[in-house]
């Protein structure tokens, strides 16, 4: 089964940053907003990541 470079990098910081940041994130005295951080980091790496596939399809 052949997963794509960006996809690999995607899911193994996925993997990372869930590990990392579940306490930070889900911390009571912390702000409403801290979740919301981490899904923008993913998504910004994803479209980070899937940059170069895209221009290749032009």
């Amino acid at each position: 089964m052949y997963i794509p470079p960006s996809t690999l990098i995607f899911l193994v910081f996925t993997y990372l940053l869930f590990l990392l940041s579940v306490d930070w994130a889900l911390n009571a005295d912390g702000a409403w907003y801290r979740p919301f951080i981490i899904c923008f980091a993913v998504i910004a790496l994803a479209a980070w990541a899937y940059r170069e596939q895209n221009a290749d399809e032009l």
